[in-house]
């Protein structure tokens, strides 16, 4: 199943990109595509999270990577030079 991609996306899970530089995660007021739009303007490639709680919830990061159980890879998303 492939998580909707809008605006109303539910608020007990959340989406989480990070590359070795910088990361960014949706909240109610950014949706998956702003996180991509982001992890793109920021110019590094990046791995892609659904992450199975809501975005304020505090876990920890071990390289790169939310650690919470049920957390989903979604793939590696290589930003291409301009």
């Amino acid at each position: 199943m492939t998580p909707e991609i809008n605006n109303n996306q539910p608020h007990n899970l959340h989406f989480f990109a990070a590359s070795a530089f910088d990361w960014c995660a949706s909240t109610p007021d950014r949706n998956l595509r702003d996180v991509m739009r982001i992890m793109e303007k920021y110019g590094y490639s990046y791995n892609l999270y659904l992450v199975p709680v809501p975005h304020d919830t505090p876990y920890d990061i071990d390289m790169y990577q939310p650690q919470v159980e049920g957390t989903k890879w979604l793939g590696f998303f290589e930003v291409k030079e301009k």
